[in-house]
């Protein structure tokens, strides 16, 4: 219990001083978005592209870890867009982001810097390989449906090849390109390149989770969510990490990190996209009110995971 205190308290009293900042207007929402982008768009590319070229590329391919996360994630995605689409006929859009929410963790800025704090530089090979899972398994199907649903009249084929091209502009998906490249075919940055990456990248955890906090700030519990709100979140924390880990119990030569790493950052809250379209489809207040619940939720789910599997 002591271990599981000693892991996760600077981590919640990283998003804890976000939200305190924010409260107290030292910094204002819009600052905190600022800071959102930067870690997305430079810090966390920073620290990947650092640290997977620093890899092995053999380490990279874990086909039990991309399996085992990737079917889980795409399966839940498709149950809760089917029943928010075809049982409570909700607009497709609309269902897309129920699914997101349902199926995405918050890899970026929380997942990332939970699992550094317990398995060290190891984490980056994790958080690669969910990184990608995430977005050509989820995020790619979630805004294929998106745009389907807002532009009904729009070819397949444009839809998705726009699609593709957004998430190819994607400074993380660049970073994980040229990491894994420069890991094929052994190449190291030059020092004066690695001393300016390395201290951006070290920076992506902990401004990652003070971001969470400032974005906390503000939300107010709305009435009438409790039907939404018990399936995203039990699913998102509950059956998303339980999956997970009965899929790794079916396949050979999995290994106690890899199964702590993929439980681990399945039972995350969703991530913060998940606020930001449901925000652009008039679904702000709702989606906001569950991402709450859900990050505090995140305490007691990680904790459990810590506990129950952290590879001693």
């Amino acid at each position: 219990m002591f271990l599981i205190f000693q892991i996760l308290s600077p981590i919640f009293l990283t998003i804890f001083l976000g939200y305190f900042v924010v409260a107290r207007n030292i910094l204002s929402k819009d600052q905190i978005k600022v800071l959102g982008l930067f870690v997305i768009r430079l810090a966390v590319p920073c620290l990947l592209v650092v640290s997977i070229s620093a890899q092995n590329l053999a380490s990279l391919w874990q086909p039990q870890y991309l399996l085992s996360y990737g079917l889980v994630s795409l399966l839940i995605f498709a149950l809760i867009l089917l029943l928010y689409f075809k049982v409570f006929q909700t607009p497709l859009s609309q269902a897309s982001v129920f699914a997101l929410g349902a199926s995405m963790s918050n890899t970026g800025f929380m997942g990332g810097a939970i699992l550094h704090s317990v398995l060290g530089a190891n984490a980056a090979i994790y958080f690669a390989i969910t990184f990608l899972l995430e977005n050509f398994i989820v995020f790619l199907p979630f805004l294929i449906c998106l745009e389907i649903g807002q532009q009904q009249q729009a070819n397949f084929k444009t839809i998705l090849l726009q699609t593709l091209k957004n998430i190819m502009r994607n400074p993380i998906i660049l970073a994980l390109i040229l990491g894994v490249s420069m890991s094929a075919l052994q190449l190291q940055f030059p020092k004066f390149i690695f001393d300016v990456l390395m201290p951006i990248g070290k920076i992506a955890a902990p401004l990652g989770l003070f971001v969470v906090g400032g974005s906390l700030y503000g939300i107010k519990k709305i009435n009438n969510i409790s039907r939404d709100a018990s399936i995203i979140i039990s699913t998102k924390l509950v059956a998303m990490p339980l999956l997970v880990y009965l899929v790794f119990l079916c396949l050979p030569n999995t290994t106690p990190e890899m199964i702590f790493a993929g439980v681990l950052l399945a039972s995350m809250s969703m991530a913060t996209l998940f606020g930001v379209f449901a925000q652009g489809l008039g679904m702000g207040e709702r989606s906001s009110t569950i991402l709450l619940i859900t990050t505090i939720g995140t305490i007691l789910s990680t904790s459990t995971v810590i506990m129950l599997l952290h590879p001693m």
